[in-house]
């Protein structure tokens, strides 16, 4: 019976995630009509080039990077989730994108700093926010150590992304003595809220190769470890589960994903959160074989459709101007966090 249910669940998100995706390239600035983006993809021409050239280096890496994005997003969040077997761990709430971030940002100003030349290096960027991201992680799990009560650890995680957007945000302002050449580091104070808007194909290509496999390794690997580790160590223990080697495999797998994202797009608040939670609710069970695709899926949703709301003249008619995904992640994501938090007992989760 969760079976049937879950590959409808799954059907419905894929036909969800098929429109939003139409409407993500159709829809912006300017808008793309019907007949022209059906020559684009059955001609490989719309038989114009400018509208070529937006749907082709414009609105389908950003399409293609959102799904991408939520993807790997959530189920870092889930794996999260799992090592603390706490609903409301996330990557941003827990200040783990916040340190990725600001791994990144100390990349990019010492290379300025010092004239190395690589400041725009893709590999440079996943380095950093991967020290960061594990780093941040690594003072989280020993709060987690002494820190029993979730309220508490909550509010530490917090406070450790807050320190790291501190840092993050005197690293930036700072960039002004470097001078005007060098003053693009202070376009980084969009990317920190949140940005798909400059993603390029060889950026989603290097996600894409990163992100895929990992969620399909921790689907294949961890999924019925984490059930058993839902129900206490004692119990993971009893059955065979190696509870050292799964949370080992948790903190390196989730923090590959969120440094993995945080490093092309900023730090993307309440997807790890909200899509677990909702998958389990929706799917009705809390087995991972079922949880983890749907979450997945849920997390492409969830971003595309935030990703549409931050377009010109979405949410404030008469903006030109992209807002950041922060926007409509926290208006949608934060009740649903108090909500989660409020509930969680009664949930059963």
């Amino acid at each position: 019976m969760k079976y049937k249910r879950f590959l409808i669940v799954f059907f419905i998100s894929v036909i969800i995630l098929t429109v939003l995706s139409y409407i993500s390239i159709k829809e912006g600035t300017i808008p793309i009509k019907n007949d022209q983006l059906e020559k684009y993809f059955l001609e490989g021409t719309s038989r114009n080039p400018i509208v070529d050239k937006i749907i082709g280096e414009l609105r389908l890496p950003r399409t293609v990077g959102a799904i991408v994005v939520g993807m790997g997003i959530a189920v870092a969040g889930i794996l999260m989730q799992g090592y603390f077997r706490n609903p409301l761990a996330d990557p941003y709430l827990m200040g783990v994108a916040s340190g990725a971030s600001l791994g990144v940002v100390l990349y990019i100003f010492t290379s300025l700093l010092f004239n190395l030349g690589f400041p725009h290096s893709l590999y440079g960027f996943i380095l950093a926010a991967y020290l960061g991201s594990l780093i941040t992680m690594f003072v989280v799990i020993n709060i987690a150590r002494v820190v029993k009560q979730t309220a508490t650890l909550l509010i530490s995680g917090i406070m450790i992304g807050a320190i790291a957007s501190g840092f993050t945000t005197i690293v930036v302002y700072t960039a002004d003595f470097l001078g005007e050449e060098r003053s693009e580091l202070s376009e980084y104070l969009m990317w920190g809220m949140g940005s798909l808007n400059n993603l390029t194909w060889d950026q989603i290509y290097i996600m894409t190769v990163i992100i895929i496999p990992v969620v399909i390794l921790a689907y294949v690997l961890l999924s019925k470890k984490l059930d058993a580790n839902l129900l206490g160590e004692m119990y993971a223990q009893s059955v065979g589960a190696d509870i050292k080697s799964l949370r080992r495999w948790l903190v390196i797998l989730s923090s590959i994903l969120t440094a993995t994202v945080v490093a092309f797009t900023g730090p993307i608040a309440f997807v790890g959160i909200v899509c677990p939670i909702v998958s389990r609710m929706i799917v009705g069970t809390s087995k991972h074989l079922y949880v983890i695709p749907t979450t997945a899926i849920l997390g492409s949703i969830f971003v595309i459709f935030a990703d549409i709301l931050t377009r010109p003249g979405v949410l404030i008619p008469t903006s030109s101007n992209n807002l950041p995904l922060l926007c409509p992640l926290s208006i949608i994501g934060a009740p649903i966090a108090i909500l989660i938090y409020l509930k969680v007992k009664r949930m059963g989760i």
